[in-house]
């Protein structure tokens, strides 16, 4: 080990990381306030449908962990139960992110970085959705923790299961492919940039992580260009400053500024041991960066790195900021965006649209003969509906989007009550024609109730009109 390293060496004991740490798990628990409190949003109605009703292969391992979970359910999971995995998943990524970076960074480097887990608006909203993210966010650190300490201590056990877990997380999400190709890509970049471990070069798993990156970007190159095809047919049209604006939001502009500093760092005091994070997070981010070129890379693909973002901003702890005081002030500064992000999370109904109550509205004043036509219909029709599962196969709502504005017209050959259910935010994607075509139809509808949200960037306000 590099001698200028040795503080990263994490055997020291540290009362102030232990504090930290300890409060990080305590802060983590947030993610299960007000878990059912949310109304759903679309994502997390497909969940549901396609756990019961899955045709297709995509993320196999979280449809089948989560069904699982769901299964021990009588009935249909409500909102709190369809989230509950996520957020099990979301908390232990906090005492993960803590046991994988502390043999790497050091133990205060580490509990900083726990801390600014638990205080990510970014994390808590996907640990309070029912969604795969945090899984194969899990897997994928504690699969890339596993890999570094077998080649760290030489244990040949340590570096095959963590890539067996890497090989699991992109089974989750494909999303964790951006860190378990640079992970196992490790020893190629390190010698590249003449940054090897001296400690662990000589050993067997060293040589054999390298025997793995061959074999491992040769037989999964196949299905991640399946992946691609079918992302790029979905989401087609890049945006590169969609992918920094949204990522840059949700990262907080001061964890993003520790994390050039901390690489910085890593460069000119050339740390052997900062160089591991920044190593892993600087290839998936040109990946990314790359691939909104060609597609819609939002935020939520680029998630799984957060843990690695958050180990390079805390770099400055190895060695720059020392005293518990800058310490304390420096984490401060890092983590107080983030937290006031979480508080404001809890003003905005969970960053999500007020769906539940707009369909509660319309179900509590239609007719049985009246028509709905809704945005994100499988929502309106977990909710118009309560036993129903299989939300793909909408019939007590119409879905009011691009495709199908025009039935609008069919129907109103017939003498029936219609009701539209609006949030204006989705209409931003519409063309400016369509978007005229539906305000003409509201023009001739009452607006009965609508369902706004402050504190928001964001246009989340649902309103119900109804068309005599």
């Amino acid at each position: 080990m590099d001698r200028r390293d040795r503080v990263g060496s994490g055997s020291e004991s540290d009362p102030l990381a232990q504090k930290i740490f300890l409060f990080a798990l305590a802060l983590g628990f947030v993610r299960f306030v007000l878990l059912g409190q949310w109304s759903l949003w679309l994502d997390e109605a497909f969940t549901l449908a396609d756990v019961y009703n899955r045709e297709g292969f995509d993320n196999p391992l979280g449809y089948g962990l989560f069904g699982l979970f769901y299964g021990f359910v009588d009935g249909r999971p409500d909102e709190f139960l369809l989230r509950f995995p996520s957020a099990v998943f979301g908390w232990l990524v906090i005492p993960t992110t803590y046991l994988v970076f502390r043999p790497i960074l050091g133990a205060r480097p580490a509990a900083g970085a726990a801390l600014v887990i638990a205080c990510s608006s970014w994390h808590l909203y996907w640990s309070q959705t029912a969604r795969f993210y945090t899984l194969a966010q899990l897997l994928a650190l504690g699969g890339g923790g596993l890999l570094l300490s077998g080649i760290e201590r030489g244990r040949s056990l340590f570096l095959g299961i963590g890539l067996f877990l890497l090989a699991l997380s992109p089974l989750a999400h494909p999303s964790a492919l951006l860190l378990g190709v640079p992970l196992v890509m490790l020893p190629w970049t390190s010698l590249w940039f003449q940054r090897p471990p001296t400690e662990a070069i000589e050993k067997v798993p060293w040589n054999l992580l390298s025997l793995c990156a061959f074999l491992g970007v040769g037989a999964g190159a196949g299905w991640a260009l399946e992946v691609w095809s079918k992302y790029q047919a979905q989401k087609g049209g890049g945006s590169t400053l969609h992918l920094f604006v949204t990522s840059g939001y949700y990262l907080t502009p001061t964890v993003g500024v520790a994390f050039l500093f901390g690489a910085w760092i890593v460069i000119k005091d050339r740390l052997h041991r900062g160089f591991i994070p920044l190593a892993v997070a600087v290839p998936s981010l040109c990946f990314a960066v790359v691939a909104s070129l060609f597609v819609l890379v939002s935020a939520q693909y680029v998630f799984v790195l957060l843990p690695w973002l958050a180990a390079v901003a805390v770099v400055p702890l190895m060695k720059t900021i020392r005293r518990r005081s800058s310490t304390i002030l420096f984490l401060g500064f890092l983590v107080l965006p983030g937290c006031l992000d979480s508080g404001l999370y809890f003003l905005r109904n969970g960053d999500r649209p007020r769906w539940r109550e707009a369909y509660a509205y319309v179900f509590d004043h239609r007719r049985e003969s009246d028509l709905v036509f809704g945005m994100d219909a499988p929502v309106g029709e977990f909710y118009l509906d309560p036993w129903k599962t299989d939300l793909r196969d909408w019939r007590a709502v119409t879905w009011l989007d691009i495709w199908r504005i025009r039935q609008n017209q069919d129907w109103q050959r017939y003498d029936r009550r219609t009701w539209y259910v609006v949030n204006d935010e989705l209409l931003s994607v519409w063309t400016p024609e369509l978007r005229e075509e539906l305000r003409e139809i509201l023009r001739d509808c009452r607006e009965v109730a609508t369902f706004p949200l402050s504190w928001t960037p964001r246009d989340l306000g649902v309103s119900v009109y109804l068309s005599d």
